[in-house]
């Protein structure tokens, strides 16, 4: 685990969504690229490294990893239905 502190706040943000541009644009190269082909290798190693300053930068891996879905649970307001009679 990598350890914290390598840049101010401010300027910690800044760089994050920098960084995390940059990963939406590989992956929107990898969309188009030929599976297993010389561009889509180099995309997914630059994306490798993307994660991997993300990970010395705030200590986790997966911070720019898609969330996947949840189940809303029993916090929902109560859904009516409607019934044809």
């Amino acid at each position: 685990m990598a350890r914290r502190g390598v840049f101010v706040r401010a300027k910690e943000a800044v760089f994050l969504e920098e960084v995390r541009r940059w990963r939406q644009q590989c992956v929107l190269v990898l969309t188009r690229a030929k599976p297993q082909g010389p561009l889509y290798n180099a995309t997914s190693k630059m994306i490798e490294a993307i994660d991997d300053v993300a990970e010395a930068v705030t200590g986790d891996r997966q911070r720019f990893h898609q969330r996947s879905p949840r189940t809303p649970g029993p916090n929902l307001p109560p859904v009516k239905w409607r019934t044809v009679e």
